[in-house]
């Protein structure tokens, strides 16, 4: 019985020190990805990537003509 609480006890400890869905990420590497996705949003503007720009406008667009035919039909 003894054998059996033990390792429950170190089941327990080791449970402590991992994260149980998704692996572990520190709050500092989540403020370095926080970071680089605002530049990168930052930097997308016509003159600097035309292709992305107008790939996310074609996009967007889609996504609103969407939304307006569902309304549409909808009335």
């Amino acid at each position: 019985m003894a054998e059996n609480g033990k390792n429950c006890d170190q089941r327990r400890v080791a449970m402590k020190n991992e994260q149980h869905n998704g692996s572990f990420t520190d709050p500092s590497s989540m403020n370095e990805k926080k970071r680089r996705d605002r530049e990168e949003r930052q930097n997308i503007v016509l003159w600097r990537q035309p292709l992305i720009t107008l790939q996310y406008f074609s996009l967007e667009i889609l996504v609103i003509l969407k939304e307006w035919t569902s309304n549409m039909c909808n009335v």
